[in-house]
């Protein structure tokens, strides 16, 4: 087999993965109308299950990679989605009781995938095309929203949301099979002694924990206008809930996209740190347009967000294939998922923060406005950050 096809085979395989996982986390989300019912809460408390996942996701992502050299990354996708394929079929029962270990394998499972792509594509993905593969590895990101939000709903139309979850289960435990078939070559030096993981190491190489500081300024921006776009375009700027969610999954499509338009920046042009800091420079300046457009300038809003989506979404492919650049030899899982787990806290932190702010500034574009300082501190780390140590950790 050619390097380049298996390569290709890894990145369809690894993408997958990604998708599904994603999928597991906002299964619950999107079928909220129907499931919160059943659970006897409002649908509000939904916002509690989303952060519980990424809380859990902080830690599987930071110290999953111990195991990461002793499974192997083949085997180590495998129980990642497995955990997620019960989680989402636990769901299902409806029972307060064992929703919350439902959720914790869920976010453990999410926490875990990233790091184990991270090792095998390290591998595979020649330096002159890194960024583009893990580009197009993130796009299962958006890809596993928009499968979500595609596909549950109409099957709970018609089979109920109980039924729906455990067709999503179903997903997950095809790709754990699909997996064994590459295990034997994916995971050839498992059983290596398990290097050093958690967010403590980046301390020992300032440059990798330079761009896990970034990565949280930007994902708590992000996964916070995610969370409060609707909310801002209807209170903010007048506009109805059909119009916003329209936009809103416009903004979803641009976000993804830009993410191989990013890494083509950072593998032909500027070298993936620098990527990283026009990225924060544009999200800061963009978000503090926000005040200055109002509802009825409705092209220009709608090209000030669609400038918003392309800027704050399309970090993580270029973040994910820089500290793996940065990684010492053989860390590449462990280097990722430390990195990976600031960016988690950041999603963890962002929605209640912004929340705060949106009210106290009775507004929320005037909070994105305020925030817009995150991303801009983002890349004067990545700025003053270019000449720092890479440290040797394992």
């Amino acid at each position: 087999m050619s390097s380049a096809h298996g390569l290709t085979l890894a990145l369809f395989l690894l993408a997958g993965s990604q998708t599904l996982a994603t999928m597991a986390v906002y299964a619950l989300p999107v079928l909220v109308a129907y499931a919160a019912p059943d659970f006897g809460v409002a649908r509000a408390n939904i916002g509690y299950q989303v952060g519980l996942v990424y809380l859990c996701a902080v830690f599987a992502s930071a110290y999953g990679p111990r195991w990461l050299a002793i499974w192997g990354p083949a085997r180590t996708t495998q129980i990642a989605l497995l955990a997620a394929a019960i989680g989402v079929a636990t769901l299902s029962f409806a029972e307060l009781a064992v929703a919350v270990p439902a959720t914790i394998l869920i976010g453990l499972a999410y926490g875990l995938t990233n790091p184990a792509a991270s090792q095998l594509l390290g591998k595979l993905a020649p330096p002159s095309r890194r960024n583009m593969v893990f580009g197009l590895k993130q796009m299962g990101v958006p890809f596993g929203v928009a499968l979500a939000g595609l596909m549950l709903p109409g099957t709970a139309e018609i089979l109920g949301w109980r039924n729906a979850m455990l067709i999503a289960a179903a997903m997950l435990l095809m790709m754990v099979i699909g997996l064994q078939l590459k295990r034997a070559d994916w995971d050839q030096d498992r059983g290596a002694a398990a290097v050093q993981a958690g967010p403590l190491l980046l301390l020992k190489s300032p440059a990798l924990g330079v761009i896990g500081l970034a990565a949280a300024c930007y994902a708590l921006v992000q996964i916070g206008l995610g969370a409060h776009m609707v909310a801002m375009l209807i209170g903010d700027y007048g506009w109805d809930s059909v119009s916003a969610g329209a936009l809103v999954g416009l903004c979803q499509v641009v976000g993804g996209l830009s993410r191989i338009g990013w890494a083509l920046v950072a593998d032909t042009r500027v070298g993936g740190q620098r990527a990283l800091m026009l990225i924060g420079a544009l999200s800061g300046i963009f978000l503090m347009m926000l005040p200055l457009v109002g509802g009825t300038q409705t092209l220009l809003l709608v090209l000030l967000f669609v400038a918003i989506g392309a800027s704050t979404a399309g970090w993580n492919g270029v973040l994910v294939a820089e500290s793996v650049r940065l990684a010492p030899p053989g860390a590449a899982g462990a280097a990722s998922g430390a990195v990976i787990s600031l960016s988690f806290a950041g999603a963890v932190l962002g929605p209640p923060l912004i929340a705060v702010l949106g009210q106290e500034l009775h507004g929320y574009r005037y909070a994105f406005a305020i925030l817009a300082m995150l991303p801009l501190a983002g890349a004067a780390l990545c700025w003053f950050g270019r000449h720092a140590r890479r440290g040797d950790f394992t």
